[in-house]
Order: C-alpha cells, then structure tokens, then sequence
C-alpha cells in the first residue's frame, strides 16, 4: 500500500508537469510582436469584376512576398527587401490588372502608418491599430480591401496554401507522441491500480 501510495503521487506529479509545460508553451504561442509588415490592397470598386482583379493581385503579391520572406530575420530586413522589389511588385499587379481593363492604373507604395483591424492566425492574435504595410491601390481604391500579414510571411496561410501539409504534420506528430508516450504511461497507472487492488 505504500508503494502504491508513492507511485500515485509520482503519476500526479508527471500529470502536472506535463500540464504546466503545456501552458508555458500556449503562452509563448500567443504571445505576437508588433514587428510585423502588413499587406493591403484596395479595390477599384466592389463589383464583381473587380473583386475578382484583386483577389488575383492578392495571390501574386502574396505569392511573390513568401518566396523573398522565407529567411528574413528582422523587420528591418524585410522593409529593406520590400523597398527594394516595390517596382516589381508593382509591375506585377499592373499586368494582372491590365488584363482585364487596361486604363486602370496601380499604385504600389510602402507606408508606415495603415489602420487594420484585429486578425487571428490559429493562437496568434494581432490586435487593431496602426501598422507599417505594403498598400496596394487599384483605381481608384473606393471598393473593399482585403489584408494580410506579409512579415512574418502569414498572408498563404488566409489563402489556405500549406494548410493541409500542415494540418496533416500536426496529425502525425500527435500520433507520434500518442505511440511513444500514450502506452509507456497507461502501462504505468495500470500497474498503479493493480498494487492498489493487491494491497
């Protein structure tokens, strides 16, 4: 029974380390710097044809971003390769804007101060406020807007592309850990309950 006693103890006591591990590691996950360089892109107008024009300039753009965002470190390094590519960028929108009615023009500039709204990325929250962000103007600018978070590189994550990769990751990292851990553990407390039965 004393033995028992002892190995219930240890069972708890495993059970709550392993539960304030996972918490550290949830707040750790919330925790969002303000660090961060945003995308915006504003419609002509909200007809259809438009919404579509810009859904196609928001794919490029952030198609575009991710590859030159992959490996940089520092917002200031990110602000120096947006500064750098803004001409490209904009050479990009405009052919995808141009091909369906030419006499729109495309504005591509990078500002300091752009109003955004809350958004959530799984645990990560950016809160509403003013950010640094690459604003994109087609037309006039007077339909509705779409953004993203395009440092650090999050903006394919809104468009769905590397969900699934990463959901299935995720799915068998977890059945990773359930093989290694999940029966070593409930062998333990098995052999818990038995003592305490035997006893």
């Amino acid at each position: 029974m004393k033995f028992a006693i002892i190995y219930i103890f240890i069972g708890l006591f495993l059970v709550v380390g392993n539960w304030e591990s996972q918490q550290q590691h949830w707040q750790q996950e919330d925790e969002v710097t303000e660090d961060s360089i945003r995308l915006r892109i504003f419609s002509h107008d909200d007809s259809l044809l438009q919404q579509e024009i810009k859904r196609q300039v928001r794919d490029e753009v952030a198609l575009y971003s991710a590859d030159h965002m992959e490996e940089v470190p520092s917002i200031e390094e990110a602000r120096k390769v947006f500064e750098s590519h803004l001409d490209i960028i904009e050479k990009k929108a405009e052919e995808v804007v141009h091909n369906y009615d030419d006499s729109l023009p495309v504005d591509v500039s990078l500002q300091k101060e752009v109003e955004f709204p809350t958004r959530v990325y799984g645990p990560l929250v950016y809160p509403a406020g003013d950010y640094e962000a690459l604003v994109i103007e087609i037309g006039e600018g007077e339909g509705e807007n779409w953004w993203c978070v395009l440092f650090p590189p999050l903006c394919l994550t809104d468009l769905g592309i590397g969900e699934e990769e990463e959901e299935q990751s995720e799915e068998e990292k977890e059945q990773e850990d359930e093989e290694e851990n999940g029966p070593e553990f409930t062998f333990f407390l098995a052999e818990i309950w038995e003592d305490l039965f035997n006893a």
